[in-house]
């Protein structure tokens, strides 16, 4: 890892397969304050309105309280319970699990009927 990772520095992303992965000086969870384990930071696009992709950066926190019901994300997690550092004997493994995770993160889709019905409970003053 460059010293550039380690402080947060972002490299531009090239291609659609590229990550940043920052394992250092993660934030916490701004879900529930737990301290979170690594951070990726990955391309994503989405579908507007008219059906048109719109292309952006995503940026994703692995959380051991908020994230283990993503089952890609729990293998990863379990993966930092046995061995907090990351050293040449779980770099592969570790790459693999990161990969499958922002894999399963790419292929979540938001829920339009919470959202629906979260937006009404919001417009009668009831969320």
């Amino acid at each position: 890892m460059t010293d550039a990772h380690r402080t947060g520095a972002t490299p531009a992303l090239a291609s659609h397969d590229e990550l940043f992965v920052k394992i250092a000086d993660v934030s916490d969870c701004r879900a529930c304050g737990t301290p979170g384990l690594l951070l990726v930071r990955f391309r994503h696009s989405w579908k507007n309105q008219t059906g048109n992709d719109v292309p952006g950066i995503r940026e994703s926190l692995l959380c051991p309280q908020c994230s283990h019901r993503n089952s890609a994300a729990a293998e990863l997690i379990a993966l930092f319970s046995v061995d907090e550092k990351m050293s040449s004997e779980n770099v592969t493994v570790f790459g693999g699990l990161v990969a499958a995770w922002v894999e399963s993160l790419r292929q979540e889709r938001a829920d339009e009927e919470l959202l629906a019905a979260e937006h009404d409970l919001w417009l009668r003053g009831e969320l």
